[in-house]
């Protein structure tokens, strides 16, 4: 042997990361192959009723997951300096956003170097804001700038009602209607009401496989890394319709049960501390994330923001579809109830505390984590430990903060332990 010493030797990439991989290639692959047919191609919100293209046979791509994957190549940095220089936007809007419209200008150069993955650009947008508000001036400037059409369901936010009333259901499913009638025009093509129902079938199937996916890991130890979940989401934002989804979640689902079986778990480390993760992932700064708290053998078993994509239904129910994608995210609930589901959370999979990421593009979300910590503390007893961050844009992210963070955390969680 030389004096240096021998890299440790990376694990194997499970079948299921790899099926991922290959899965959302080929989504990105019919996106470009339709656009080179001179056939429509959409860009989408990421919680948009996305069995109607499924339907219809219409490639559509999410500018958010586009996004978060440049991000996390780190290469994200030359479009949010293009949006904040020569577009003149300001760097206090969402990242994504900043990230996606230069990338969507850049786009139109034809000398334009694509980075990998790459979006052709789109036909017309799929808009919900379910999730977010500031999403509405974003397809807003895209349209703009594309002179493209966008179809948008108005999912409302509840302000005094927990859930949505009669009324505001029927507004929902009249926005849908409208959305088929016009993709049908727009891609000439008429809709099949009974694929319709089985994409519906299939998409509830996949929730409820990457539902009982997540659960898993309320077993001590848990079988996965909870920050594999960011991994395996992707599968609901882009093809959660798809059967290729069904046989991504079944083949995690059979290594998960392996995990089990042989007492092994794919978190790296030994799991000391189990904590549930709050936010957005700060993508461009994963591997730091993952880093220290394997270091200190803090496993984030859990989080609340990769549950938003199951979106459950009755399917062949309108009203019921429509009061899924009215209540499926941020929009829907007030801090209370918010952070009442986490608190449950965080007792169902015996968390011993919560890391929250206060994420600079998401003010709501962000609010929710600032005004909610405390209900959470009360509710279940466990400390609650904030940090700064921003889902791409690197520059908001300090890596001594993250450690001194989770270190106070993790002296925290071992007094609780000692105590007890």
């Amino acid at each position: 042997m030389s004096g240096t010493e021998t890299q440790k030797a990376k694990r194997p990439m499970p079948k299921s990361r790899i099926m991922v991989n290959e899965q959302t290639a080929a989504c990105y692959e019919a996106a470009w192959s339709a656009k080179e047919k001179g056939e429509p191609v959409g860009w989408s919100t990421a919680i948009f009723p996305q069995e109607i293209c499924e339907t219809l046979g219409i490639p559509v791509l999410y500018p958010e997951n586009h996004s978060a994957a440049i991000a996390a190549k780190h290469l994200g940095d030359e479009f949010i300096e293009h949006a904040e220089g020569p577009m003149n936007y300001p760097m206090n809007i969402c990242s994504y956003a900043r990230l996606n419209i230069a990338f969507a200008d850049k786009l139109q150069d034809a000398d334009f170097k694509r980075p990998d993955p790459c979006m052709p650009s789109p036909d017309f947008l799929l808009l919900a804001n379910n999730s977010c508000t500031q999403l509405m001036k974003w397809y807003e400037v895209l349209s703009r700038n594309l002179n493209i059409p966008i179809f948008f369901v108005d999912c409302l936010y509840n302000y005094s009602e927990e859930m949505p009333g009669e009324h505001k259901v029927k507004y929902i499913r009249t926005q849908i209607e409208e959305c088929i009638a016009g993709l049908e025009k727009l891609s000439g093509k008429k809709m099949d009401w009974d694929k319709f129902l089985e994409v519906q079938k299939r998409s509830q199937l996949n929730s409820k496989l990457f539902d009982d996916i997540t659960k898993f890991n309320a077993r001590k130890p848990a079988p996965l890394s909870g920050f594999d979940f960011f991994n395996y989401m992707s599968s609901l934002v882009l093809c959660r319709g798809k059967e290729s989804t069904t046989e991504i979640f079944e083949q995690l689902k059979a290594e998960i049960l392996e995990h089990i079986e042989n007492g092994t778990s794919a978190f790296p480390a030994e799991e000391q501390y189990r904590v549930h993760w709050e936010g957005i992932a700060c993508w461009p700064n994963l591997g730091h994330n993952l880093k220290t708290l394997k270091n200190f053998g803090v496993n984030a078993v859990i989080n609340g923001y990769v549950t938003a994509w199951n979106v459950k239904y009755e399917p062949g129910n309108m009203d019921s579809m429509a009061y899924a994608y009215a209540t499926s995210s941020t929009n829907s609930f007030s801090t209370y109830s918010l952070m009442e589901k986490r608190a449950n959370t965080i007792i169902n999979f015996d968390c011993e505390g919560m890391l929250c990421h206060v994420n600079k593009s998401c003010k709501l979300m962000t609010y929710h984590i600032l005004v909610g910590r405390h209900m959470i503390e009360e509710k279940t007893g466990v400390p609650v430990v904030n940090f700064d961050g921003d889902q791409s844009d690197t520059r908001v992210y300090n890596e001594a903060q993250f450690e001194t963070r989770v270190q106070a955390l993790v002296e925290i969680m071992k007094q609780n332990k000692e105590a007890k």
